[in-house]
């Protein structure tokens, strides 16, 4: 410590010590009347102003006098704060402490409005810098902890206490529309830390959004932004998903074009495959021109003229019908026969169908040789779509087809011709109340109905909406003709088979591979090559796969072939190669025979006629009925569907597989089946 200095001779009195010149002052301030003091608005607040040199000790003495006065008991000091935090006083004049004795959690601040008749009171910027707390000051980032030192409580006994209905001031008198720029919070412990609640705003005074309130609007606006977010992602990731699935936008805006499906062609992971109805049935149809004559009338099929009649007979909401080309009158070759009355009569019922409140939807190959039944058809409220086939794939749509009201079903060889009537020899199959069968043959129609509009492209993948709801691994279990049967189709070629769906190869190959005693084979053109590739080139598939059947497992294997004045040559060498086969010392069970439709002279000929334009085949196992000649091109490039049925051994009756069976035969030994030597004399013809 420093020495105190001894007193100099000579030098004036002794100075007072701070405390008792302080003590001296109080009782000389103690002495003034009330008219020596300040007035005005300040008056009140110079009698709490800690004078300059006015010691602790006597103002710890004056609080605590003020608080014996205080009707209230008084609150136990809480740490520091009530040792040097001045009480701030009311507008009577009255110490804060005689109305709240209890200490706040956070500062409210106030400013006192001063007179404009009396000026500042003496040493009034002295008085305001003694009564300021000690508080540190500092500009609070955190809106939450702003509004906390706004809407500070008041607790009395341990409780929360309402706020009063008075205006929150601010620091510097002005706020925005978020809540004040600045604000104080003082320093002290964390006991004294409270979480703010609501306060009542006054008439005309802009308030500060309480924390909860700005919680609870910023939550409902993080959700709907965030909602937001996921709906614009959700989006993008879905176009491109569709662009990736379909290979371009273009061809994505052809699929979705098609009004049937628009929404079909989205996935539909809830939806489940329809059951089919258990009166679910089957039947052959056949055209059998009246050339021949054979010598037993079994087995007898209803015909194709009747079966489409019925089908039209039976529509009630649409008839789809994808087809080669139409030429159901005979105006298209200029003879006129009395057989094309049959034609003519499918045509008006299918021309007066919209009249009927039917849709009529049409797909057909383009181009065509005559388009006179297909611009009337459209006329009538028919919708066609031409399908460029050749610039797509380079082949042609060869698919004939009817799905009536998505509940029958018709498919076989006969194609949209009058001739097909009474002139060709024609097998199909339809089916009655197949609401499944129905569905899924008409998801190959749509297909063709796609590609109809003008500038369509094949996508890399077809929409989910397409895909295939039979197959040879997961094929439709149903009740056919009262017997349980297996059935799926089978479409061609591979750049039209939808996910899921059995190339109309594969199926035609899986039925070879799946006989053990017999292969009965029955179609127009047998050709082990690429007929219309130029140059032309060997395709060995099927024919190795007879072979194998054959020479292997020891399968009867017979093909019945048409022949006629458009047979190529080289079919028969391709079919004398698989026939030496049954020489020695092979042996293979392999037999060919040439089916042969007479004509009897007609005068004028009619072309393209008289000719067996069957393609199906039967083994011991399953019957396959399909719309394609047996060669790469028809299943390469160019459109075909195929039928494929495996019924239950157990099945009561003549099944559907012995019914093809009992054709096969019967055309086998008519004298209309001739040795394959036979074939240069019905190849003149």
């Amino acid at each position: 410590m420093r020495k105190k200095e001894p007193k100099r001779p000579g030098s004036r009195e002794t100075p007072l010590r701070r405390s008792s010149r302080l003590q001296q002052e109080k009782v000389g301030a103690q002495g003034m009347t009330s008219s020596e003091k300040p007035q005005g608005a300040g008056g009140s607040l110079s009698r709490d102003v800690l004078q300059p040199r006015e010691s602790i000790r006597a103002y710890r003495n004056r609080v605590e006098a003020a608080r014996d006065r205080s009707p209230s008991p008084p609150s136990p000091a809480r740490g520091p704060l009530a040792l040097s935090e001045p009480r701030p006083q009311t507008e009577s004049g009255q110490p804060v402490l005689e109305q709240d004795t209890t200490l706040f959690p956070f500062v409210r601040l106030r400013r006192l409005a001063a007179s404009q008749e009396d000026g500042p009171p003496p040493q009034q910027n002295r008085a305001k810098e003694l009564q300021k707390p000690n508080i540190d000051w500092e500009v609070v980032k955190d809106e939450r902890a702003r509004l906390q030192v706004l809407e500070a409580r008041r607790l009395r006994g341990g409780k929360p206490v309402p706020p009063e209905d008075k205006p929150t001031p601010t620091l510097h008198g002005e706020m925005d529309s978020k809540g004040p720029r600045w604000q104080a919070r003082p320093t002290m412990s964390a006991e004294f830390k409270r979480p703010a609640e609501k306060a009542r705003p006054s008439a005309g005074q802009s308030t500060a959004l309480p924390a909860e309130n700005t919680k609870a609007w910023s939550r409902p606006l993080r959700s709907r932004s965030t909602l937001g977010s996921l709906l614009v992602l959700l989006i993008l990731g879905l176009g491109c998903w569709l662009v990736w699935e379909h290979g371009s936008p273009s061809s994505l805006l052809g699929i979705m074009g098609y009004g049937q499906l628009t929404w079909s062609g989205f996935p539909k992971l809830w939806s489940r495959t329809e059951e089919c109805s258990s009166q679910c049935s089957l039947v052959l149809v056949e055209s059998i021109p009246d050339t021949l004559k054979y010598q037993s009338l079994k087995p007898h099929n209803p015909t194709t003229y009747q079966a489409w009649m019925d089908l039209l007979a039976r529509a009630n909401s649409s008839v789809e019908i994808a087809a080669f080309y139409f030429t159901l009158r005979d105006s298209d070759v200029h003879v006129q026969d009395p057989s094309s009355w049959q034609g003519k009569a499918i045509f008006e019922s299918l021309r007066d169908l919209p009249s009927r409140g039917v849709m009529l939807n049409i797909a057909v190959n383009s181009p065509q040789m005559s388009e006179n039944d297909t611009a009337e058809l459209a006329q009538h409220g028919a919708d066609v779509r031409h399908v460029d086939m050749r610039r797509l794939t380079g082949g042609i749509v060869h698919t004939k087809l009817w799905v009536v009201d998505q509940r029958h079903v018709y498919l076989g060889s006969a194609n949209m011709d009058w001739r097909s009537l009474t002139q060709v020899k024609e097998l199909g199959a339809v089916l009655y109340n197949c609401s499944c069968v129905a569905r899924d043959l008409h998801r190959i129609f749509a297909i063709y109905r796609i590609l109809g509009k003008e500038g369509a492209a094949i996508p890399a993948v077809w929409p989910v909406g397409l895909a295939a709801q039979s197959s040879v691994s997961h094929p439709l279990k149903l009740q056919l003709n009262g017997t349980s049967a297996e059935l799926y189709l089978s479409s061609s070629p591979p750049a039209l088979c939808s996910q899921g769906r059995t190339p109309d190869l594969s199926a035609i190959l899986n039925t070879i591979d799946d006989a053990e005693d017999f292969v009965y084979i029955a179609v127009m053109d047998y050709e082990p090559q690429c007929s219309f590739c130029k140059p032309r080139r060997f395709w060995p598939v099927i024919d190795d796969a007879l072979r194998t059947a054959a020479c292997e497992r020891r399968a009867n294997v017979r093909l019945l072939v048409s022949c006629w004045q458009h047979s190529k040559p080289a079919m028969f060498v391709f079919l004398e190669s698989l026939r030496v086969l049954s020489h020695e010392p092979l042996r293979c069970p392999i037999e060919v025979k040439l089916f042969v439709v007479p004509s009897e002279g007609e005068q004028p000929p009619i072309p393209y006629a008289h000719v067996n334009h069957n393609k199906y085949m039967v083994t011991d196992r399953v019957a396959y009925i399909g719309t394609s000649n047996w060669s790469e091109d028809y299943f390469v490039n160019t459109t075909g569907v195929g039928l494929v049925i495996k019924e239950s051994e157990a099945a009561p009756g003549r099944s559907l597989r012995q019914q093809l069976e009992d054709v096969f035969l019967r055309d086998w030994t008519s004298p209309y089946a001739f040795p394959l030597s036979h074939h240069w004399e019905c190849a003149k013809k």
